[in-house]
């Protein structure tokens, strides 16, 4: 009777941590990239630097690759975007980026590719290619490597 009650207890708490996963799903890593770039480029379509900033993780290590060189750090890829397209008086334009392949690369990192479509006040559409490296911290999916040509 005693062996009973174990197996009993051991298949509720089985049964429970079932129900409690099927509840919450994880989101598929895709979906949880395409959130975090999606957001991020309404924040900057409304001039939001900051809120766009958000999507990069916040390390000294995370990097920018462009035209212009490497930029190494969190607080430096915001100070190269201030001071390339914060300008008085203009908004930023209107950003959009479409998830071309995304491929996981283990539990905690994924090798993005995005489309960026840049639209400035003034002045023809910018439109070029990222390769992305995203790392997972705290449950969010955030850029570590950004290269944008």
């Amino acid at each position: 009777m005693k062996t009973m009650s174990v197996l009993f207890c051991a298949a509720s708490a089985v049964a429970m941590v079932a129900s409690v996963s099927a509840e919450t799903p994880a989101v598929p890593t895709t979906q949880a990239v395409k959130q975090t770039l999606d957001a991020s480029a309404a924040a900057w379509s409304s001039g939001d630097l900051k809120t766009f900033m958000g999507c990069y993780e916040n390390s000294p290590n995370t990097r920018f690759v462009g035209a212009n060189g490497i930029v190494v750090g969190y607080d430096a890829i915001e100070t190269m975007y201030a001071a390339t397209y914060k300008k008085p008086g203009a908004s930023l334009g209107k950003l959009t980026l479409d998830v071309v392949d995304v491929k996981d690369l283990g539990s905690q990192y994924a090798f993005v590719i995005a489309r960026f479509h840049l639209k400035p006040d003034t002045g023809a559409e910018v439109t070029g290619l990222s390769t992305l490296l995203f790392h997972k911290v705290g449950g969010r999916w955030l850029i570590n490597s950004d290269h944008s040509s």
